[in-house]
């Protein structure tokens, strides 16, 4: 009997650890769509050129800078997509809305988050 209830205490809180541990850190990177700080200063938002731009984004391919970002500035953050140029070594792009109204994309290394990828943002 001590054995069984032992086995099923054990059982339990490794289906607890794994439960909680998928949620924790799910959330760990990333909290899905919202709003996201900005570290630096005068950080680009790009739109424009067309298809290109929401393909494959870059500073080549969305030649049109629509605002400016810094810190510490939080943008709210739509989707993400690997473009065509990586910043810092992060491949991802982020579709953002800054403070002041403007949409485009703008490089996910200036976005505050501890991996280039950010958990809970759909592709664009």
């Amino acid at each position: 009997m001590k054995v069984a209830v032992a086995t099923m205490a054990s059982t339990a809180i490794a289906a607890a650890g794994l439960v909680f541990g998928a949620a924790g850190s799910a959330h760990a990177t990333g909290h899905g769509e919202g709003y996201y700080g900005v570290w630096a200063s005068g950080v680009n938002v790009r739109a424009g050129g067309g298809e290109q731009c929401y393909l494959y984004p870059s500073a080549a391919n969305c030649p049109d800078v629509q605002t400016t970002v810094s810190n510490p500035a939080q943008v709210w953050v739509y989707c993400q997509e690997e473009g065509a140029q990586s910043v810092g070594g992060n491949p991802y792009w982020v579709w953002v809305r800054t403070p002041s109204g403007h949409h485009g994309y703008m490089a996910s290394y200036y976005i505050s988050n501890t991996t280039n990828w950010i958990d809970g943002v759909p592709d664009c």
